[in-house]
């Protein structure tokens, strides 16, 4: 397995961890056609049985380390291939709109994971990131570089914020 492969395999793990941790339905996309991972919402119904919602969050899931991204004050700065950062455009005003995530590994991979006993940590931490409302696609045939607001850190709420923010 590429290096590569591993880190996207760690980065979808770490949000179906959080995703199951909070009672969501997570299922990835076998073919790559932007969407790598949704979030499906479950809910309990009056005669006592769990069912989806029918309410998903769509990701599209990156993996980088810390050597691949620019980090400043309050926002991270990350070098997007222009072809993802068009299929966000694409599917901003959807009625499920395409969220990037952004997972950062540290740069030595024998810091990436620690497993004990007692605990599992996964260093080092993910964004999510939506273009602005008047974001238009690029014309760049390689990348774009974006800005992700730090405040964008994944933690054990993200799932149900964006859940309200975005459906």
């Amino acid at each position: 397995m590429t290096e590569e492969h591993i880190k996207e395999a760690i980065s979808l793990r770490y949000m179906e961890l959080i995703a199951a941790y909070n009672g969501y339905d997570v299922s990835n996309s076998k073919n790559d056609y932007g969407r790598d991972l949704q979030i499906d919402e479950v809910d309990l119904f009056d005669d006592g049985r769990f069912l989806s919602t029918n309410r998903s969050l769509h990701f599209q899931v990156k993996s980088t380390t810390t050597k691949s991204i620019i980090e400043e004050n309050e926002s991270i700065k990350y070098d997007l291939k222009a072809k993802n950062y068009n299929d966000l455009i694409a599917l901003k005003d959807t009625a499920s709109p395409l969220i990037l995530l952004l997972f950062v590994l540290p740069e030595n991979k024998n810091n990436w994971l620690e497993l004990t006993k007692e605990e599992l940590i996964t260093r080092k931490c993910a964004y999510w990131f939506m273009p602005s409302e008047t974001a238009s696609k690029t014309d760049n045939n390689s990348t774009i570089r974006i800005d992700i607001d730090k405040r964008h850190l994944v933690d054990l709420e993200t799932i149900d914020l964006l859940f309200k923010k975005y459906l």
